[in-house]
């Protein structure tokens, strides 16, 4: 609890330091020389907004990535890393299977009108309207994606601690997604692109569910001496 503190504080900082800042180091010479380029000089606007940028924007993203990875610790520590279970219910399984495609599109739609108010782009170019016409099919997808991972869930469902899922006896194919998706997660975090991260933190939540419940699942299957599955309730000692 103390580190999730510490770093609340440090984020809120950084935040509101930011907030004193301008966002270019001189704002009438990035105008003058932003005037003087002709519609399709994309390159060296970009070149010329990367020389006269500030820190602002930058000290602000990984102000609010300290936030949340405050949060996170703030979450987990309160029982513990290995007290942590997968979702309380099925159905809460199936929210958090929808939630992460439509936090992920919400990210991108983000990303893309914040760029659009840093000024990331030059007036003469189509901005954000085609990128955003991608945003249904990327849901799409998405939800395609994760609708198709709750097959690995079979039987009857109860919370299981996430530390369950840590074993070669469990799934391979979610355990490979999972790592991938840490690294997406570390590699956002990193240049304070929180936007994407927390999205990140939903779907590895969302994997390593399925994953610690799968092999709880099969641990409770009875299997036949000819290694086929009894049909029957495990008898206990």
């Amino acid at each position: 609890m103390k580190l999730s503190a510490i770093l609340l504080l440090i984020g809120l900082a950084i935040i509101g330091y930011a907030y004193s800042l301008t966002p270019y180091k001189d704002e009438a010479l990035f105008n003058e020389r932003y005037m003087a380029l002709s519609a399709g000089q994309s390159t060296e606007y970009w070149k010329l907004r990367d020389e006269m940028l500030t820190p602002k924007f930058q000290l602000q993203d990984y102000g609010g990535t300290l936030i949340a990875i405050a949060a996170v610790i703030s979450i987990v520590s309160r029982k513990g890393w290995k007290q942590v279970k997968s979702p309380t219910s099925r159905a809460t399984m199936f929210g958090v299977t929808f939630a992460a495609p439509f936090l992920t599109v919400g990210a991108y739609v983000f990303d893309l009108f914040q760029g659009f108010d840093r000024g990331e782009f030059p007036h003469w170019a189509d901005s954000i309207g085609i990128p955003l016409m991608g945003a249904p099919v990327l849901l799409a997808f998405l939800l395609v994606w994760s609708g198709a991972h709750l097959a690995f869930l079979r039987g009857p469902y109860q919370p299981v601690p996430l530390v369950l899922a840590v074993s070669r006896k469990s799934s391979w194919w979610l355990l490979s997604v999972s790592a991938v998706t840490g690294v997406l997660v570390v590699l956002c975090a990193s240049v304070g692109q929180y936007w994407y991260a927390i999205p990140g933190v939903v779907w590895l939540y969302f994997y390593i569910s399925l994953a610690a419940a799968r092999r709880a699942t099969n641990a409770a299957e009875p299997v036949a001496p000819e290694g086929r599955y009894s049909g029957k309730p495990a008898s206990r000692p």
